[in-house]
């Protein structure tokens, strides 16, 4: 029996490979940080995960958020989004300091650990300590400075240079953080600003991440100014690619989802943010049907409340099985690999994680279902989407390293982090 650095033993593996095909039970076998093995043998390890009565997946890759908002978390509710921005989280926002951030991306990203999350996409403030927050908890980062351009005082070329020169420093750092341009959105980013982006992204060789018809008013006043949706106008200036991922993607027409199909761009889905806000529901099954990509994400801690990718799959689902009034759109199945590998494509990182194949990194979650309300246990897809929780969550590996074990993180002292939180929540709020 071969013997590995890691082997995760006797669980229900989901592999999300091509095949879907599931292991019960399964064994994976993981060496320098690369999963060698996957399959129904017995395996060994120096160090060995028993997840007998468990579900194993890849790890939760996180589309869409702004992880930094924990800071804002339970502080603004039931506001729709134009007056939760405008009148109540900017004004907030213009008085943070780089420490208030570390600490805020520091409980997210230990939050997201937790949950089995082992990639987040974000845009935000102040990245560099966003990306070593996420280094220091051991979770991989695709990180974008947040660029505004038309509510801004600072000149355009400045915003932009502010955007490029952390991607230019932190694309690929420590093999866990990816960067991308990260324009705000189509109503707080002119068209020359958002051409400008994309020359930017093509010399620097990085994605672009961007909020697009999150909500009907601004759409609407776009087209009023333009003649056209936001969709056609970027493409017609070159925007759109298949580094793009498009957060929100709400407001969308026939003519919009064949560009987007056509230009290979990604979307990320955020189902609780949108219902919370009111902001409206994606046609994400249409999108799945002609074949575009789509991830899940969960948005920022400000208008979820939670970075529980479990919790927001369940959501997920339930939201296009109202939208279309059918019950087998989105099924569990499909959301669980929305969750996993369909984040991995949208993000472009397919290659190297997403599901849990022989040659791709160790990113691999154990969850506890050795719990009354998942059984029995008649399908993994379904238990898991409809009976889960973050809170499930037992074990997480990222890169071949054991960053939770047990339900408890391995790699930051989180009792200090919180103290620093709540100190710099009292900073903001008083």
């Amino acid at each position: 029996m071969e013997k590995y650095e890691i082997a995760v033993r006797n669980g229900i593996v989901l592999t999300m490979d091509d095949e879907m095909k599931v292991f019960s039970p399964g064994s994976i076998g993981i060496e320098d940080g690369e999963i060698r093995y996957v399959g129904g043998d017995e395996v060994r390890g120096e160090e060995e995960i028993d997840a007998r009565g468990c579900i194993v997946t890849p790890g939760f890759v996180n589309c869409h958020t702004h992880s930094p908002m924990t800071l804002f978390r339970n502080a603004f509710e039931d506001q729709p989004l134009e007056k939760w921005l405008k009148e109540y989280v900017w004004p907030v926002e213009a008085r943070l300091k780089p420490e208030h951030v570390k600490v805020g991306a520091l409980v997210a990203a230990a939050e997201m650990a937790l949950n089995g999350v082992t990639c987040f996409n974000d845009m935000y403030f102040y990245m560099d300590q966003v990306a070593e927050a996420a280094v220091e908890v051991g979770i991989r980062g695709v990180l974008s400075e947040g660029l505004v351009e038309l509510f801004s005082d600072r000149a355009s070329e400045e915003i932009l240079r502010k955007g490029t020169e952390f991607a230019r420093r932190y694309h690929g750092w420590k093999g866990m953080i990816w960067a991308a341009l990260g324009p705000h959105a189509e109503y707080s980013c002119s068209l020359e600003f958002l051409r400008r982006v994309r020359e930017e992204a093509d010399r620097l060789g990085v994605g672009i991440h961007i909020h697009l018809a999150e909500t009907k008013p601004p759409v609407d006043e776009f087209v009023r100014a333009h003649g056209k949706t936001p969709i056609k106008a970027l493409d017609e200036i070159g925007f759109l690619r298949n580094d793009v991922l498009i957060a929100h993607a709400i407001y969308l027409d026939d003519e919009d989802l064949r560009i987007i199909r056509e230009r290979d761009v990604a979307v990320a889905y955020n189902p609780v943010s949108n219902m919370k806000l009111a902001s409206g529901a994606a046609r994400i099954e249409e999108m799945m049907r002609v074949g575009i990509r789509v991830g899940l994400g969960t948005d920022g801690p400000g208008s979820n409340n939670t970075l529980d990718m479990i919790q927001d799959m369940k959501i997920a689902s339930l939201l296009q099985k109202l939208k279309y009034m059918d019950p087998s759109s989105l099924p569990a199945r499909s959301v669980v690999r929305m969750a996993t590998r369909g984040g991995a494509e949208a993000l472009n990182l397919d290659h190297m994680i997403g599901s849990i194949e022989v040659g791709k990194r160790a990113d691999i979650v154990v969850i506890n279902t050795r719990k009354v309300r998942y059984q029995p246990i008649r399908d993994p897809y379904t238990a898991l989407t409809y009976c889960g929780s973050g809170s499930d969550v037992r074990d997480v590996i990222v890169d071949g390293r054991i960053i939770v074990r047990d339900g408890v993180l391995q790699t930051i002292d989180l009792e200090k982090v919180l103290e620093e939180f709540e100190r710099a929540v009292s900073d903001l709020f008083g």
